[in-house]
């Protein structure tokens, strides 16, 4: 508050105090909103006025310095309006559209943008056309302008038009606001604009020097990716030091994606936590009446699926094609979480070191100490895959829990629940993540957390072989609390009826498993969540050669949730499946089989033995030490029948 008068009005209190000839200079709402009144109905002509309260006379800008009259509430609203950038674009941002000057009404995207912008230095926003970023970015610029002093916020585009589209929307922004709520304006150039309360704004096109000579508080960069990069580059390397120097100056870069140039490196840079630059995100989906009609006209209409990518899917390589439909992406977005490091834990020292930083669990969870974790009933998923440790591809342990689906999921898709088991799903609920341990260190982690954080004997562990896995399934297999029955086992090749343990990728199997991925998300049998996991589905597609892969520089996270499809193939899931049916309530097994199923089973009792362990006949080696085993050949017979008809014909 006190920022905002100290240059450009006075409270009632200091008007007050003055003579009554400064007071015949005072001006307020109520004078000002007479004097435009008196004006729109030809009664005076505002050229004439002497000591105009308009710079050059022109209603829109408020003269540099003049003295003004709060009223009590307009000062409640400055207050307001300065502590809350939301609530000051939801009531008193206005631009001008193809249908006239309108108020902003932010979408809840929006919304959450300009806040991030408020709350974070640096902000790194990759946005699909046409979905109001220079709105979001004009209302955010024009909000600091008022509500600081003395500082200089600095436009940049990669073409002048562009910039000056920006600067339009900020000045747009200002003409439009209420007379108490503008700073006094000493010059209105077309590219710049300065305030008496000391702020500027300049806008200018990129180029090797931009910025040079300028102290800049806020940099905002429209389209960075598309500058040209015969100036991106050395722009950024001369501009940046000169806002990091203070700690108080702030970045904002929104830009569709056009490759892997600096733009790329940055956002992804952002969501591997390799720098400070929180990473932002709007999809075409997120805009109101855009669906898949929306989608499939606007292809037609641009004429290929490739441009469409590059413009609206945020897509690095527009020639890919998304696994997931956008129906799907919008799902898993609106219940993407930011994962956190459990509190109560007391890693053993051995394992501190690679514990902390790379072990997160979902919210609900960070509360958990071991006792919870070790004790708890519930049945997990661990999928892994292996990395070098240099830095670059990340080691990854994909924990997910094996749940019972809500009956309100499942009654959309009852056509497609046979039997109970389709009725469960995979949770994504914790992440170990990391690409600077070794093989040795990440074999560590893995045995730790399968053997004494969790209860082992409740779990099961699927390991990709591509790269070391092998070397893991070792270190596994060694552990004296180890039985067979631990990993899922999977086909090794198309040809053979055994099942081994672990996941071995080919061309063609892993382009099977994408498939089914697909369908198991579409019909929430797989529900990944954590928010690095999400973003890198968001870009994984598949390219012109046929392979599957994620534009968000690694895929290990992504690839790590695709393999978890292997077990819905593998006597795994029946094990652990008839556990968690069994486990459930007898009113949710009544509303199952009464909503669902639609047998004849009125009293909830379960079509799967309780005394069968869970593994087809192929592979009776897998029991738990000291688990008998009951082989009922009908039912294995039809539970081969299901696993191999499971996606029936359904296309993906």
């Amino acid at each position: 508050m006190k920022d905002f008068l100290s240059k450009g009005g006075r409270t009632s209190v200091q008007i007050s105090k003055m003579d009554d000839t400064e007071n015949s200079a005072v001006w307020t709402t109520k004078k000002i909103d007479q004097l435009l009144n008196d004006f729109e109905n030809g009664l005076i002509d505002i050229k004439t006025i002497k000591n105009s309260p308009f710079k050059d006379n022109d209603p829109a800008w408020k003269k540099p310095n003049l003295v003004f009259e709060y009223t009590p509430e307009e000062l409640e609203e400055i207050k307001k309006c300065k502590s809350d950038v939301g609530y000051f674009a939801n009531k008193y941002a206005q631009v001008l559209t193809e249908y006239g000057v309108e108020q902003i009404i932010l979408r809840d995207y929006q919304e959450e943008i300009i806040r991030a912008f408020g709350a974070n230095r640096f902000n790194i926003l990759m946005a699909s056309r046409q979905i109001g970023k220079t709105v979001m970015s004009g209302v955010f610029v024009a909000w600091y302008l008022i509500f600081h002093t003395d500082k200089n916020v600095l436009a940049v585009a990669n073409i002048a038009s562009t910039t000056k589209e920006v600067v339009d929307k900020i000045k747009s922004i200002f003409e439009n606001l209420p007379f108490f709520l503008k700073p006094g304006c000493i010059s209105n150039n077309v590219m710049s604009m300065k305030f008496d309360n000391g702020c500027r704004l300049i806008g200018r096109t990129t180029t090797k020097n931009t910025g040079i000579g300028f102290t800049i508080h806020l940099l905002y960069i429209d389209e960075f990716a598309h500058i040209s990069p015969a100036y991106l580059d050395f722009f950024y390397r001369a501009i940046y030091p000169t806002i990091s120097a203070s700690s108080t100056s702030k970045i904002i870069i929104t830009s569709t994606p056009n490759g892997m140039n600096r733009f790329y490196e940055i956002y992804m840079d952002a969501l591997n936590g390799l720098n400070t630059y929180t990473p932002l995100r709007v999809d075409w989906w997120q805009v109101p009446g855009r669906d898949d009609k929306w989608k499939a006209e606007t292809i037609a209409n641009m004429g290929s699926e490739e441009d469409f990518n590059q413009e609206y899917g945020l897509q690095f390589f527009s020639s890919d094609r998304l696994l997931l439909s956008s129906k799907d992406l919008k799902k898993i977005f609106s219940i993407a979480t930011k994962y956190e490091e459990p509190l109560n834990i007391n890693w053993d020292p051995e394992v501190l070191a690679l514990m902390e930083g790379n072990f997160t669990v979902h919210p609900n969870l960070k509360d958990w100490d071991e006792q919870d974790f070790r004790n708890s009933p519930d049945r997990y998923v661990f999928s892994v895959d292996t990395a070098d440790g240099t830095g670059k591809d990340f080691s990854v342990i994909n924990i997910f829990k094996v749940v019972p689906l809500p009956v309100k999921t499942l009654e959309p898709i009852k056509n497609l629940v046979k039997s109970e088991l389709d009725c469960l799903s995979l949770v994504q609920v914790g992440t170990w993540r990391s690409n600077k341990q070794t093989i040795n260190e990440y074999a560590q982690v893995l045995e730790y957390l399968v053997y004494r954080l969790f209860n082992f004997e409740n779990l099961k562990v699927l390991i990709e072989l591509n790269h070391k896995g092998d070397f893991i399934l070792d270190k596994i297999a060694n552990n004296e609390q180890y039985w067979p029955g631990q990993l899922i086992h999977s086909k090794h090749t198309e040809a053979t009826k055994l099942l081994k343990p672990g996941l071995k990728l080919s061309v063609t199997n892993k382009i099977k498993f994408c498939e089914r991925f697909k369908y198991h998300v579409n019909v929430n049998k797989i529900l990944p969540n954590e928010s690095k996991t999400v973003m890198e589905l968001g870009s994984f597609g598949r390219s012109p050669n046929g392979t599957y892969r994620s534009q968000s520089g690694n895929d290990d996270l992504a690839m790590t949730c695709v393999n978890t499809a292997a077990f819905f193939d593998s006597p795994s899931f029946l094990e652990l499946g008839t556990e968690v049916w069994d486990s459930t309530s007898e009113q949710y097994k009544k509303e199952i089989t009464e909503k669902i199923l639609n047998s004849s089973q009125g009293d909830g009792s379960t079509k799967i033995s309780s005394d069968l362990v869970g593994y087809l006949n192929d592979t009776p080696q897998l029991k738990k030490p000291g688990q008998r085993q009951v082989f009922d050949e009908t039912y294995l017979d039809s539970y081969r029948k299901t696993l191999s008809g499971f996606y029936g014909d359904q296309k993906n």
